[in-house]
């Protein structure tokens, strides 16, 4: 298992993975190659035998350069439980950490218990503010990301360990 800085050429990759891992998840692929291209210090990918498995695109905060911010991470279904992404967040942490980072962030659909659960083991808190719902037992951010778009915001502390 390889883990390096994603490169522009990735993206097709990164597109391909998002679709197998989630197929009913829904936004602008274009986005992808944004961060491949933009944010490539702050993106990675993980390959094995040349292939890439599994994808992770954050980037450090434009306006506060002790926060960062992880948009998604998706591993292709073959791969997954394997580790992977736990290893592109270890990753991350230690390059953000290193630019000046105390913090990341990220948000997750409330119905995603799956996810919910695995942040949480990662050191994850929930950092709910302003109006909240709560969406089957799961407590939310009303309308975080537009209209009827619920969302659970996580923040976590980057220690020296972390």
């Amino acid at each position: 298992m390889l883990i390096r800085n994603a490169r522009e050429a990735d993206f097709m990759s990164c597109v391909l993975i998002a679709r197998r891992a989630w197929p009913e998840f829904k936004e602008r692929e274009s986005i992808y190659h944004l961060f491949c291209k933009f944010f490539s210090n702050t993106c990675f990918v993980c390959e094995h035998e040349g292939k890439i498995q599994a994808f992770l695109l954050g980037f450090l905060s434009q306006v506060d350069s002790s926060q960062a911010y992880i948009h998604l991470v998706a591993v292709d279904p073959s791969a997954q439980r394997q580790g992977l992404a736990n290893s592109l967040y270890q990753t991350f942490f230690t390059t953000v950490r290193t630019m000046g980072a105390k913090q990341v962030r990220l948000i997750v659909n409330p119905d995603n218990a799956g996810s919910l659960a695995f942040h949480e083991k990662l050191g994850f808190e929930p950092d709910l503010h302003g109006d909240t719902i709560e969406v089957d037992g799961v407590w939310a951010v009303k309308d975080y990301n537009g209209p009827g778009l619920h969302m659970v915001p996580f923040s976590r502390p980057l220690s020296q360990r972390s």
